[in-house]
């Protein structure tokens, strides 16, 4: 296969790069990014520049690439061109590209934070309380204040009392309030991907940021947070991957994000056997049925770092 990745000036996008590098499948590994200053220069085949998805070129530049280059595949990592192609949803297809991605109901449900918290609480299950800035007051203090669409850990704040909220309001009226959960012991991540013929297979991690990402993980097994997961999963008629973060709480598992793409953990999540990347490329593209094999026991800690590369 010839495959296009998209974002890879980004973690995620040089993570996929790092795991596709290795496999026998792929002959030819292209990445593409708004700029080239990055290390994906050294891990693809070839890097191009493209512009931004906000661009009213973005799509022809994929279709002129497509052309040039014959790509048999594009596995999407950044939200802003998830969410462009998720916008086109019921329109023609977008230039017929080989799109690897999560199925349309887990893209609209997962880029909206206040729909994210109804969605979970329409299921029964227990989730933190969230509420638009624009209309109302917190339920309580102290609290979450995050982008309503917003990607990642940027752009989020701990509120502690309510001498703030009306400048917060005029500030930012697109965010969300959302209960505080403190217990920074307590954050899992989880792997969830759901295969063409229904199954859905999950892993599951604790893990301990560090500078916004995942630093540290450990491999647990916790027959809540899988049956929460799967629960998402099935409501969502879930196809492809996406990563659902919860913290435990007195009330149980409660989620406060599902990211309906491809994870930073991707890497060690693939070492582990929850090889999801390939899944999408084999059943997405390739018609491909797989199965799954988780390689290493449950306990086993994963710590991440950075690299550097020196281009002389």
């Amino acid at each position: 296969m010839k495959i296009l990745v998209t974002g890879v000036a980004g973690d995620i996008g040089i993570g996929i790069g790092r795991i596709l590098r290795d496999c026998d499948f792929v002959e030819k590994l292209i990445g593409c990014d708004i700029h080239a200053e990055h290390m994906g220069n050294h891990i693809f085949d070839a890097c191009t520049i493209v512009p931004r998805a906000s661009s009213p070129d973005y799509l022809e530049a994929l279709q002129a690439l497509r052309v040039k280059v014959g790509f048999d595949a594009v596995v999407v990592t950044s939200e802003p061109e998830l969410r462009f192609f998720s916008s086109r949803a019921g329109k023609s297809s977008p230039g017929h590209l080989p799109l690897v991605m999560a199925n349309q109901a887990s893209m609209e449900t997962g880029f909206d934070k206040l729909k994210t918290a109804e969605f979970v609480a329409g299921l029964g299950q227990p989730a933190p309380w969230t509420g638009s800035v624009a209309v109302g007051d917190p339920v309580s203090y102290p609290c979450v204040l995050k982008s309503r669409f917003g990607a990642g850990s940027q752009g989020v704040y701990i509120v502690r009392d309510s001498k703030l909220s009306d400048a917060y309001r005029t500030l930012f009226p697109d965010y969300i309030w959302q209960e505080y959960m403190p217990d920074d012991d307590n954050e899992y991540t989880c792997g969830v991907y759901g295969c063409a013929d229904g199954e859905v297979r999950t892993i599951i991690f604790r893990r301990r940021l560090v500078s916004g990402v995942t630093g540290y993980a450990e491999l647990v097994q916790d027959e809540a947070i899988e049956s929460l997961c799967v629960s998402v999963a099935k409501a969502l008629n879930l196809r492809g991957s996406i990563n659902i973060q919860l913290r435990l709480s007195a009330r149980g598992p409660m989620i406060f994000e599902i990211n309906p793409r491809f994870s930073s953990t991707v890497v060690f999540r693939h070492k582990m056997g929850f090889t999801d990347l390939l899944w999408s490329l084999q059943e997405q593209i390739l018609g491909v049925k797989t199965s799954y094999k988780l390689l290493h026991p449950v306990g086993t800690k994963i710590y991440r770092a950075f690299d550097e590369v020196i281009n002389p």
